[in-house]
């Protein structure tokens, strides 16, 4: 925390020897208010994983099938007619990652709560070249997710919002998770902050954001707990039909340069060494929820300082994995 400058940090471990949950210090830099086990944050991509499973429950119900390409749901994709629902799911698509582009960048950074939509990625995209033939490899790209989420309205005919709220929030009672359509956080909340991509520069409140910006590949809010609840039902497949959970644990090599560590992409889950889940980063908040299926153990982790890409909590969890559970990592 000092290092990094991070305002609070939430922990949550669980495992057959016991558990440790504990927070440090503040959800509030300016007030001093002590961060909370309760308090609601962005858990960014974490919602990848909650969109995945959606998309595999409309699988499983048959309105919607894996080989499938996009172009029958979205128009102007480049390549649409070769990519499919599981190479988007996958990660093996080759869409340009909208978030990459630097025009982007710069007026998310400079304006969380700008307008910001579908057709706006679609424009970013058109703007890029391909970055490889779908399915020659494993690159993440949140534009992808943005399409899921496209599929998902126009399959259920209804909001992906209140979709993943029926399908998966409800369903498994997580109180403290929402998929919000404006910038304010549910009560009590931590605030969020940003001190640059290097994190050098002025530690500034970032905690309204506009959830339209990341969408279906990052707007979700939840809870330590929820963390627990929900990175435990995606481990497991609960939501999901065996045979299509074996398929979404499928996993295919996710290139980490310049780390001995192996990281493979499934079907909106990961895995780090044994262990698999998800994590994310938004500014603001860098979230990650893990478990580890041999001994149904888990991690959990919030920091309330991020960039659109840090990973403190997953530098967090190594260490932590690694001394608890040799070689599982």
């Amino acid at each position: 925390m000092q290092q990094q400058r991070v305002p609070g940090i939430s922990v949550g471990l669980w495992g057959p020897a016991g558990q440790y949950v504990k927070t440090y210090g503040v959800r509030d830099a300016r007030s001093g208010a002590p961060l909370g086990r309760s308090d609601h944050v962005r858990i960014a991509s974490i919602t990848k994983s909650y969109v995945a499973t959606e998309v595999l429950r409309q699988v499983d119900r048959g309105r919607l099938r894996l080989s499938d390409t996009i172009d029958r749901w979205v128009r102007g994709v480049p390549n649409g007619d070769q990519i499919t629902i599981e190479q988007l799911l996958g990660m093996r698509a080759g869409t340009y990652d909208f978030t990459m582009d630097a025009a982007f960048g710069r007026r998310f950074a400079a304006n969380p709560l700008m307008r910001f939509g579908v057709r706006d990625v679609l424009r970013i995209i058109k703007r890029h070249k391909p970055s490889f033939r779908p399915g020659a490899r494993v690159q993440y790209s949140d534009t992808n997710y943005i399409l899921l989420g496209v599929v998902l309205e126009k399959v259920t005919g209804r909001s992906a919002e209140a979709v993943i709220k029926r399908d998966i929030i409800d369903r498994l009672g997580l109180r403290g998770t929402s998929f919000p359509t404006r910038p304010a956080l549910p009560r009590p909340f931590s605030h969020g902050y940003y001190a640059g991509d290097d994190g050098t520069g002025a530690v500034r409140d970032y905690t309204l954001i506009n959830p339209g910006v990341p969408w279906t590949a990052g707007g979700m809010v939840s809870t330590l707990g929820d963390l627990r609840t929900w990175g435990r039902a995606l481990a497991r497949g609960t939501l999901l039909s065996k045979r299509l959970h074996r398929r979404q644990l499928r996993f295919k090599p996710l290139p980490n340069p310049g780390s001995p560590i192996k990281i493979g992409y499934g079907l909106g889950i990961f895995t780090l060494g044994r262990w698999i889940g998800h994590n994310g980063a938004i500014y603001g908040f860098s979230t990650v929820t893990m478990y580890l299926p041999r001994t149904g153990a888990q991690f959990v982790a919030i920091a309330n300082l991020s960039t659109n890409f840090s990973d403190q909590t997953l530098e967090l969890f190594v260490p932590i994995a690694r001394r608890l559970y040799p070689g599982s990592i």
